[in-house]
């Protein structure tokens, strides 16, 4: 008897762990992305709450900027960053671009889908887009440093 119930809760267990958050869904044709920013030199302008920034055009020969550009944005208490690949998720275009509104959020001026982006998961709020923005990973380094990536 004993036996059956460690059996049985070795089961349970197994499914329960198996249950764990799944890899973050690709909205997006993959596509690397690494940039550097820095809050004290070319990107000072993200420093605000709800700042953001549109990046299209590689700075160096090292940054790669996604499937179709990187939307950078800040918080709306100012510490923390969130980037998001440009492409509206529905639309699944190069040419469909989030244009962000400056209140935590974005919209797709092709399709009319608006986003959430100030609480860094970029989810839908309204349109017809049911999948979330592409979210890339924001890693903080020193004195302002941060480094984009997937």
């Amino acid at each position: 008897m004993k036996r059956r119930i460690t059996g049985v809760c070795a089961v349970l267990l197994l499914s329960v762990l198996s249950c764990g958050e799944e890899a973050p869904l690709q909205t997006v044709p993959f596509a690397q992305v690494y940039l550097r920013i820095d809050l004290n030199g070319l990107d000072f302008d993200l420093a605000a709450p709800l700042a953001h920034k549109i990046f299209t055009t590689p700075r160096t020969a090292q940054d790669k900027l996604g499937f179709a550009g990187l939307m950078v944005v800040r918080n709306e208490k100012g510490d923390n960053l969130f980037a998001y690949d440009l492409a509206c998720p529905y639309e699944d275009s190069k040419s469909a671009l989030l244009k962000p509104s400056g209140d935590g959020k974005a919209m797709c001026p092709t399709c009319g889908s608006v986003f959430v982006t100030m609480y860094g998961l970029g989810s839908v709020e309204s349109g017809p887009a049911k999948e979330p923005l592409q979210r890339y990973t924001v890693v903080p380094g020193s004195s302002g440093e941060y480094i984009i990536r997937n």
